[in-house]
C-alpha cells in the first residue's frame, strides 16, 4: 500500500502538481488563513484605510482653518476700523453739504427775483397755477407737511411783499451753521439786497432756523423766520 501511494503521489507530482512548489513558508500562510479567514483581508485593506482616514484629517484640518481665515476676515481689522470711521465722517459730511445745499437753494428762491413766472400767475390771481409753481421751486427740498407748514407761514411772504411793492431781491449773503451735537438743525443768516425803481440798493439781514427730517434722508421738516431787517423795508411802498 504505501509503495502505491509513492507512486500515486509521483504520478500527480508529474501531472496535476506539475510546476506547483509549496514551500515550508507557503503552508504557513495557508494554515493561517485557513484558520483567520478575515486577517487576510484586514492587512490587504489597511494602507487604503490608512490613506482615507489621512486623507478626510486633511480635509479636516483645511476646512478648519477655512473657517478661521473666514472667521478673522470678518472681525473688521485696524486698518479696516479706520478707514470704517472715515466712512462714516465722509457721510456725515455728505448729510451737512445736502442740509447747507437744500438750505441755500430755498433762501435763492426767496431772495432772488421775483422771477418772470411768479409775477406771471400773481398777475392772473390763478391759485391753483400759484400752488404748482410752489411745489415745482420748493417741493424737492421739504417733506410733505413741512411744505405746507412753509407755504402757510413762511414761503408766500418775502416774494409777494416784494412783487406787491415794487421792489427786486438778490441774495448777497448765506452763513449756515449747524447746531452743536444737533446733526439736523442748523441756523442761517441771508444778507439781501432789496432796490426799488433804480433807487440806492439797500440791504438788510434775515435771521431764521431749520430743522431737517430724521426719516427723509435730506428734506427739510420744519423752516422759520426769526429775526428780519428785510420786512420793514419791504412793507413801505415808496
Amino acid at each position: 500500500m504505501e509503495e502505491q501511494l509513492s507512486n500515486l503521489k509521483r504520478a500527480m507530482d508529474d501531472t496535476v502538481y506539475k510546476g506547483n512548489h509549496f514551500s515550508e513558508e507557503h503552508m504557513v500562510k495557508i494554515r493561517s488563513t485557513i484558520k483567520h479567514p478575515h486577517k487576510k483581508n484586514r492587512l490587504e485593506w489597511f494602507p487604503k484605510l490608512l490613506t482615507v482616514t489621512l486623507f478626510i484629517g486633511c480635509i479636516i484640518f483645511i476646512t478648519d482653518i477655512t473657517k478661521k481665515n473666514i472667521n478673522s476676515s470678518d472681525k473688521p481689522s485696524q486698518l479696516e476700523q479706520r478707514n470704517g470711521t472715515k466712512t462714516e465722517e465722509q457721510r456725515n459730511n455728505e448729510d451737512n453739504w445736502v442740509h447747507k445745499t437744500a438750505i441755500k437753494k430755498v433762501l435763492e428762491h426767496q431772495f432772488t427775483g421775483p422771477d418772470e413766472e411768479f409775477m406771471e400767475l400773481n398777475k392772473k390771481e390763478d391759485i391753483q397755477e400759484l400752488g404748482k409753481y410752489y411745489a415745482k421751486v420748493y417741493g424737492p427740498y421739504f417733506t410733505e407737511s413741512g411744505f405746507i407748514s412753509f407755504i402757510g407761514a413762511f414761503g408766500t411772504g418775502y416774494p409777494s411783499s416784494a412783487y406787491y411793492n415794487g421792489y427786486k431781491l438778490s441774495l448777497k449773503n448765506i452763513t449756515i451753521e449747524q447746531w452743536e451735537n444737533t446733526s439736523y438743525r442748523y441756523t442761517f443768516i441771508a444778507t439781501v439786497g432789496c432796490q426799488k425803481n433804480g433807487d440806492e440798493e439797500k440791504t438788510a439781514s434775515v435771521e431764521g432756523e431749520v430743522l431737517f427730517s430724521t426719516k427723509e434722508k435730506g428734506k427739510i421738516q420744519g423752516f422759520r423766520y426769526v429775526e428780519s431787517q428785510l420786512s420793514d423795508i419791504l412793507r413801505t411802498s415808496n
